[in-house]
């Protein structure tokens, strides 16, 4: 079963899009509004599109009634979103949107190894997961 957003599929993208943070974007903005942020202004402005959300890792975007198209936020614009939603400033420029690759499933069955669970075959233990704190929401499906 695929997911949602308010009814409609999400489709991933087959092209990147190229896109152009001006000022006018930065000044209308709203901190922590997936719908209402920069990159989000951006987009509307230049795909004409009727929605769009913006997470820290992907971007949707529904310019017809019929779906919503998924991209990968980069890291450059990750870095500016958490910047903006803190407080700081959002820095103009032109950043890409990276279509969806695609998606390569692992064999099923039981991988099979000698290491300890939280270490890599190295013998180092794993990095602990960061949670980015004081911005935006995740994407919520329904």
């Amino acid at each position: 079963m695929s997911k949602l957003i308010n009814g409609l599929p999400i489709k991933n993208a087959t092209e990147s899009l190229l896109l152009h943070i001006t000022g006018p974007d930065v000044k209308s903005a709203r901190a922590k509004r997936p719908d209402f942020c920069v990159v989000a202004l951006a987009i509307k402005r230049e795909m004409r599109a009727k929605e769009v959300r913006v997470h820290l890792g992907r971007v949707y975007v529904r310019t017809t009634g019929a779906h919503w198209t998924r991209y990968i936020t980069p890291g450059s614009l990750r870095t500016e979103i958490i910047s903006f939603d803190r407080g700081g400033t959002f820095s103009l420029g032109v950043h890409t949107l990276q279509k969806i690759g695609p998606v390569k499933l692992k064999k099923a069955g039981k991988t099979q190894s000698t290491h300890k669970i939280g270490q890599i075959k190295t013998g180092k233990k794993r990095r602990a997961y960061h949670a980015v704190k004081d911005v935006r929401t995740s994407p919520a499906f329904g």
